[in-house]
């Protein structure tokens, strides 16, 4: 429609500057086009869809930009065609100067395996994630969400104990992940101890404490 060519043609005059700039602009783009991601707008997303694409005519294998293509496609309920665009991203070779969109890339790639019961898989791009970065939050938080389906509540526990560490002992859903575990595991006095940190950071929680705190409590009375 009229809204699509405008915004292909935003995405045009773009790339006459990029090439007129250089590669610090690229970079400037890139930016700008997950600002308009963040937004949720359909116009902001085709308008930051065409300007990745558009880079990536130039440079196919340029990482932001794919990265940015799949997160589009995720945001437009695509997720067989953003999993295609992460599915290319695992395969290249890891380099460090876009560590961070490698690690989004392997993870979001992850949660949709996750999502299609395919354990494996995600558990391979966790480990591939922790291979570059031992304290990675996300990828010990996933491990976790995989042991848990998996009705395995100590291993689930560990990796949760890791995520809870590298997340600073500051995010409630982890916590209650990491308790609820310990809860399974009947290691009822961790779990008592991780809902009181919860609970003393977030004191609005009251799930933590009904469907964590009591039940450990009422496991240790005699």
């Amino acid at each position: 429609g009229e809204g699509n060519s405008e915004s292909v043609r935003v995405a045009e005059k773009l790339l006459r500057e990029l090439e007129l700039l250089g590669p610090k602009k690229k970079k400037h783009i890139i930016l700008e086009n997950f600002h308009l991601l963040a937004t949720r707008q359909k116009a902001n997303i085709d308008r930051a869809m065409a300007s990745f694409l558009e880079i990536l005519e130039t440079d196919k294998e340029y990482l932001p930009a794919l990265f940015g293509v799949s997160m589009a496609f995720m945001f437009e309920k695509a997720s067989n065609k953003s999993r295609n665009y992460l599915k290319r991203i695992a395969k290249m070779p890891y380099n460090q100067e876009f560590a961070d969109e490698f690690e989004k890339s392997y993870l979001m790639l992850a949660e949709i395996y996750v999502g299609r019961g395919k354990f494996d898989l995600a558990q391979e791009l966790c480990k591939k994630c922790l291979g570059y970065n031992k304290s990675c939050a996300g990828a010990w938080d996933l491990m976790g969400v995989i042991m848990e389906k998996e009705q395995s509540y100590k291993d689930a526990a560990e990796c949760y104990e890791k995520s809870w560490k590298f997340e600073h002992e500051a995010s409630a859903s982890i916590g209650f992940k990491l308790a609820f575990n310990y809860l399974k595991a009947k290691r009822y006095v961790e779990a008592i101890d991780i809902s009181n940190k919860v609970l003393a950071q977030y004191p609005d929680y009251p799930k933590i404490r009904t469907e964590i705190l009591q039940r450990a409590m009422e496991s240790l009375r005699p």
